[in-house]
């Protein structure tokens, strides 16, 4: 008891606990490893902090408590933030140009509270201590009953496949084009008719799929399509979490689809945002938040960076590590291509299964129509995604993209499926009110070297997708799913 009222602990219990708490909230997302990686990261910057802040006050007390109070802001700062704009009364609050400042001079008056008091500082780390010590001791209890319990592995029903049946095993590059429209939602309502992307298409003998997604959502498309299921476990549509997130990327991690074609002696090649049975996925991408980011994202710095960084790529504030982190996803589609590229069937000692997701012309919007880099205030401003010609010009660059690569595969490797679709249609409709049927319009378009497609219906959904190319392809007799569609919206912050 007398060491708790001498000794500061709490500085470095807040980060037991936000290390803890964050565990238990993403229990079974992220790897241990992960997990003490980013623990020992943050306790060595904050008794780096500490010892610098008592050679400035000469007392390990007061010292502790402003390291407590600098270091709680940063660490909690998005979660706190997050739960201040969900109070209605408190809409005053609801910017970071009024929440920053009201952050910066709460921890100014926390400071001048306590200085020179060290009664008040002593009886305040005696409470911080015990505090900390409950909510550490309590959410390790629940780290150690989630350990006890068997995971959630993402893991759907097993569908009948014979992989006797399956003769000819020619390569297979799934080629994803994220939030590429179809036909009719650029007809209706872009008033673009894509004939030539469609034309070229046909002259390298590709077939277009009637098919719609079954979800607004990539998470849940890509998770439905790969496993080739329906979403099975509970979830809220019109109220989507990041558990719920975390799930969909779980299931696409152990996709079934491509288990099938592991089990028929293919090998995988993972050019995706996301993590696919043992390998990971494609360089960093801010796409997706999986793993070190789920205990980050909301530490200040990087919600800063990430809601408000984009002020800083250009003009004369601009940040060259700020720009270079923003410029990421463009640099990640580039290099797919390159890897595409380089495809030679000759090196396969085995079929491949190739998965290569690009994040286009989903935003953000890098380029025009004629390939050049849009005004960097342009790309990351969210009000760019709503313009339609904008996303237009740049939906005709993704057009080029995909006949180049398109172009590529199917000369240097002739016998090949290739298939071109999206997971979803274009979502900036900007009418939260509606749901936009045409948010589930989007493309497929497959070339089977063997053109052996069997009878499909007037309109197919992705789910169904791979149990058609497996029945087509591979002997199989898989039956279908009944098509539908649900619409997603991600839980409200504010209120």
């Amino acid at each position: 008891m007398k060491a708790l009222k001498t000794i500061p602990f709490f500085p470095f219990l807040l980060v037991a606990f936000f290390i803890l708490h964050g565990t238990v909230e993403n229990f079974g997302f992220i790897y241990p490893r992960e997990i003490l990686k980013i623990g020992f990261t943050i306790i060595c910057c904050v008794t780096l902090f500490f010892l610098i802040i008592q050679l400035v006050v000469k007392n390990g007390m007061h010292a502790a408590l402003i390291c407590f109070f600098v270091s709680c802001w940063i660490l909690f700062f998005g979660a706190i933030f997050d739960w201040v704009r969900s109070i209605h009364f408190l809409q005053w609050l609801h910017s970071y140009t009024s929440f920053i400042p009201f952050m910066l001079c709460t921890i100014f008056l926390l400071i001048l509270l306590i200085r020179g008091r060290p009664v008040l500082q002593s009886k305040l780390g005696f409470y911080l201590n015990v505090l900390l010590f409950i909510y550490c001791g309590y959410d390790l209890g629940n780290v150690i009953v989630k350990s006890i319990k068997p995971a959630d592995t993402g893991t759907y029903k097993a569908i009948n496949f014979n992989r006797s049946l399956a003769k000819n095993k020619p390569n297979v590059y799934l080629l994803l084009f994220d939030e590429y429209p179809g036909y009719k939602s650029l007809k209706d309502s872009f008033a673009f008719s894509n004939d030539s992307l469609y034309h070229f298409l046909a002259s390298k003998d590709f077939t277009m799929l009637p098919l719609f997604s079954n979800y607004n959502m990539t998470y849940y498309s890509m998770a439905s399509m790969l496993n080739m299921q329906y979403i099975d476990k509970p979830f809220q549509p019109l109220q989507n979490t990041m558990e719920d997130d975390q799930l969909r990327i779980m299931e696409i991690k152990n996709a079934q689809a491509i288990r099938y074609f592991k089990s028929m002696g293919y090998s995988f090649t993972n050019y995706s945002i996301f993590d696919v049975l043992d390998q990971p996925s494609v360089k960093d991408n801010s796409f997706v938040i999986s793993q070190a980011t789920l205990l980050t994202h909301k530490i200040f710095f990087n919600k800063i960076l990430h809601d408000l960084g984009w002020h800083f790529i250009s003009g004369k504030y601009r940040i060259a590590w700020i720009e270079h982190i923003y410029m990421q996803e463009d640099r990640n589609n580039q290099w797919i291509e390159k890897k595409l590229a380089k495809v030679n069937p000759a090196d396969n000692v085995h079929p491949r299964f190739v998965y290569a997701h690009f994040n286009m012309p989903h935003p953000p919007i890098f380029y025009d129509s004629a390939g050049n880099y849009l005004p960097a205030a342009q790309i990351f401003d969210p009000a760019s995604y709503f313009n339609k010609p904008t996303f237009l010009s740049y939906l005709k660059f993704a057009n080029k993209q995909i006949e180049h690569i398109v172009d590529g595969l199917c000369k240097n490797d002739k016998n090949a499926i290739v298939i071109v679709m999206s997971d979803h249609g274009y979502r900036g409709y900007n009418n939260p009110q509606v749901i936009e049927p045409l948010h589930f319009d989007n493309i497929c378009a497959v070339r089977f070297p063997d053109k052996n497609y069997l009878p499909i219906g007037e309109k197919w959904s992705n789910v169904n997708f791979f149990r058609y190319l497996f029945n087509c392809e591979f002997q199989q007799s898989i039956p279908y799913l009944h098509d539908y569609s649900i619409f997603l919206k991600d839980k409200a912050i504010a209120q």
